[in-house]
Protein backbone atom coordinates (compact mmCIF):
# COMPACT_ATOMS: atom_id res chain seq x y z
CA UNK A 1 0.00 0.00 0.00
CA UNK A 2 1.22 3.48 -0.76
CA UNK A 3 1.88 5.99 1.84
CA UNK A 4 -0.67 8.17 2.32
CA UNK A 5 1.03 12.06 1.46
CA UNK A 6 0.08 14.83 3.31
CA UNK A 7 -1.70 17.99 1.96
CA UNK A 8 1.03 19.82 2.51
CA UNK A 9 3.19 17.69 0.40
CA UNK A 10 0.26 17.69 -2.73
CA UNK A 11 0.75 21.39 -2.21
CA UNK A 12 3.82 21.77 -3.22
CA UNK A 13 3.87 19.05 -5.97
CA UNK A 14 1.03 21.26 -7.44
CA UNK A 15 1.85 21.52 -11.34
CA UNK A 16 0.93 24.54 -11.77
CA UNK A 17 2.11 24.53 -15.58
CA UNK A 18 -1.55 24.41 -17.02
CA UNK A 19 -3.05 27.64 -14.93
CA UNK A 20 -1.02 30.03 -17.20
CA UNK A 21 -2.14 28.00 -20.38
CA UNK A 22 -4.83 28.63 -22.85
CA UNK A 23 -6.68 26.22 -24.29
CA UNK A 24 -5.14 25.08 -27.86
CA UNK A 25 -8.06 25.98 -29.84
CA UNK A 26 -7.25 29.31 -28.59
CA UNK A 27 -4.01 29.27 -30.64
CA UNK A 28 -5.27 27.69 -33.91
CA UNK A 29 -8.11 30.71 -33.49
CA UNK A 30 -5.27 33.11 -32.91
CA UNK A 31 -2.99 31.95 -36.18
CA UNK A 32 -6.09 31.69 -38.73
CA UNK A 33 -7.03 35.36 -37.39
CA UNK A 34 -3.51 36.85 -37.45
CA UNK A 35 -3.23 35.06 -41.53
CA UNK A 36 -6.27 37.27 -42.46
CA UNK A 37 -5.04 39.96 -41.03
CA UNK A 38 -2.17 40.20 -42.16
CA UNK A 39 -3.94 39.89 -45.51
CA UNK A 40 -6.27 43.44 -44.84
CA UNK A 41 -3.14 45.94 -45.82
CA UNK A 42 -2.52 43.63 -48.33
CA UNK A 43 -5.53 44.00 -50.17
CA UNK A 44 -5.64 47.80 -49.10
CA UNK A 45 -2.40 48.15 -51.13
CA UNK A 46 -3.64 45.75 -53.98
CA UNK A 47 -6.35 47.63 -54.57
CA UNK A 48 -6.06 51.66 -53.95
CA UNK A 49 -2.69 51.80 -54.23
CA UNK A 50 -2.08 49.56 -57.57
CA UNK A 51 0.49 47.30 -55.72
CA UNK A 52 1.06 44.81 -57.73
CA UNK A 53 1.61 41.20 -55.72
CA UNK A 54 3.76 39.51 -58.29
CA UNK A 55 6.30 42.46 -58.69
CA UNK A 56 6.32 43.18 -55.30
CA UNK A 57 6.37 39.41 -53.45
CA UNK A 58 9.00 40.09 -51.36
CA UNK A 59 7.29 43.30 -49.44
CA UNK A 60 4.06 41.49 -49.22
CA UNK A 61 6.04 38.25 -47.76
CA UNK A 62 8.01 40.06 -45.55
CA UNK A 63 5.70 42.29 -44.29
CA UNK A 64 2.75 39.60 -44.03
CA UNK A 65 5.39 37.00 -41.98
CA UNK A 66 6.33 40.21 -39.33
CA UNK A 67 2.87 40.59 -38.96
CA UNK A 68 1.50 36.88 -38.60
CA UNK A 69 3.98 36.55 -36.25
CA UNK A 70 3.74 39.68 -33.86
CA UNK A 71 0.34 39.81 -34.53
CA UNK A 72 -0.50 36.42 -33.00
CA UNK A 73 1.84 37.08 -29.65
CA UNK A 74 -0.18 40.41 -29.33
CA UNK A 75 -3.36 38.02 -29.15
CA UNK A 76 -1.38 35.34 -27.11
CA UNK A 77 0.06 38.04 -24.43
CA UNK A 78 -3.57 39.92 -23.92
CA UNK A 79 -5.96 36.74 -23.90
CA UNK A 80 -3.44 35.66 -20.68
CA UNK A 81 -4.09 39.25 -19.39
CA UNK A 82 -7.97 39.09 -19.95
CA UNK A 83 -7.94 35.76 -18.76
CA UNK A 84 -6.39 36.42 -15.51
CA UNK A 85 -7.75 39.68 -14.55
CA UNK A 86 -11.43 38.46 -15.04
CA UNK A 87 -10.40 34.77 -12.77
CA UNK A 88 -9.32 36.96 -10.43
CA UNK A 89 -11.97 39.57 -10.28
CA UNK A 90 -14.68 36.59 -10.83
CA UNK A 91 -12.84 34.99 -8.00
CA UNK A 92 -12.55 31.31 -9.92
CA UNK A 93 -10.54 29.01 -8.50
CA UNK A 94 -7.32 28.01 -11.19
CA UNK A 95 -7.49 24.25 -12.55
CA UNK A 96 -4.44 23.13 -10.45
CA UNK A 97 -6.47 23.99 -7.05
CA UNK A 98 -9.51 22.71 -8.40
CA UNK A 99 -7.93 19.78 -9.14
CA UNK A 100 -6.24 19.02 -6.05
CA UNK A 101 -9.32 19.49 -4.62
CA UNK A 102 -11.45 17.13 -6.68
CA UNK A 103 -8.70 14.59 -5.37
CA UNK A 104 -9.78 14.67 -1.98
CA UNK A 105 -13.49 15.50 -2.40
CA UNK A 106 -15.67 12.86 -1.33
CA UNK A 107 -18.58 15.14 -0.67
CA UNK A 108 -21.09 15.51 -4.27
CA UNK A 109 -21.60 19.14 -3.22
CA UNK A 110 -17.63 19.64 -3.53
CA UNK A 111 -18.05 18.22 -6.78
CA UNK A 112 -20.40 20.48 -8.08
CA UNK A 113 -19.23 23.51 -6.68
CA UNK A 114 -15.60 22.33 -8.76
CA UNK A 115 -17.50 21.50 -11.90
CA UNK A 116 -19.79 24.43 -11.66
CA UNK A 117 -16.04 26.73 -11.43
CA UNK A 118 -14.72 24.15 -14.59
CA UNK A 119 -17.39 25.94 -16.28
CA UNK A 120 -16.80 29.29 -15.32
CA UNK A 121 -13.17 28.75 -16.56
CA UNK A 122 -14.72 27.61 -19.88
CA UNK A 123 -16.70 30.68 -20.14
CA UNK A 124 -13.91 33.12 -18.85
CA UNK A 125 -11.62 31.25 -21.57
CA UNK A 126 -14.26 32.08 -24.19
CA UNK A 127 -14.44 35.41 -23.18
CA UNK A 128 -10.32 36.43 -23.38
CA UNK A 129 -10.56 35.12 -26.76
CA UNK A 130 -13.38 36.99 -28.11
CA UNK A 131 -11.78 40.67 -26.04
CA UNK A 132 -8.50 40.03 -26.83
CA UNK A 133 -9.37 39.29 -30.73
CA UNK A 134 -11.82 42.41 -31.29
CA UNK A 135 -8.99 44.48 -29.38
CA UNK A 136 -6.33 43.48 -31.12
CA UNK A 137 -8.13 43.84 -34.46
CA UNK A 138 -9.29 47.40 -33.96
CA UNK A 139 -6.28 48.45 -32.83
CA UNK A 140 -4.36 46.96 -35.73
CA UNK A 141 -6.80 48.11 -38.49
CA UNK A 142 -6.39 51.68 -36.88
CA UNK A 143 -2.78 51.90 -36.88
CA UNK A 144 -2.67 50.42 -40.28
CA UNK A 145 -4.81 53.01 -41.97
CA UNK A 146 -3.56 55.78 -39.66
CA UNK A 147 0.04 54.76 -41.27
CA UNK A 148 -1.09 54.21 -44.41
CA UNK A 149 -2.99 57.13 -45.58
CA UNK A 150 -1.53 59.92 -42.88
CA UNK A 151 1.58 59.21 -41.64
CA UNK A 152 3.45 57.53 -44.40
CA UNK A 153 1.76 58.84 -47.41
CA UNK A 154 4.74 60.73 -48.91
CA UNK A 155 6.55 57.36 -48.97
CA UNK A 156 6.57 54.95 -52.14
CA UNK A 157 4.17 51.88 -51.87
CA UNK A 158 6.29 49.32 -50.92
CA UNK A 159 7.49 51.02 -48.14
CA UNK A 160 4.43 52.21 -47.28
CA UNK A 161 3.07 48.81 -47.19
CA UNK A 162 6.05 47.33 -45.36
CA UNK A 163 5.91 50.14 -42.77
CA UNK A 164 2.59 50.43 -41.90
CA UNK A 165 1.95 46.50 -41.64
CA UNK A 166 4.74 46.12 -39.16
CA UNK A 167 3.89 49.23 -37.20
CA UNK A 168 0.07 48.41 -36.82
CA UNK A 169 1.50 44.84 -35.81
CA UNK A 170 3.59 46.40 -33.11
CA UNK A 171 1.34 48.33 -31.95
CA UNK A 172 -1.16 45.84 -31.48
CA UNK A 173 1.79 44.13 -29.44
CA UNK A 174 2.73 47.08 -27.16
CA UNK A 175 -0.38 48.87 -26.70
CA UNK A 176 -3.03 46.87 -24.31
Amino acid sequence: MAPKTSKKEDWETLNTDADARLPAAHSIAFLVNSVLLAGAPAYLFATIFDLSPEDNMPVYGGAGAVTVIVVFMALQSRAKGIRTKLLRSRGVELESTSALKLKDAGDERVKAKLKEADKQRSNINAEALSLSMAHTNALFLFVAVLFSFWIMRASSAPVNLFASSVAASVAAFLIG
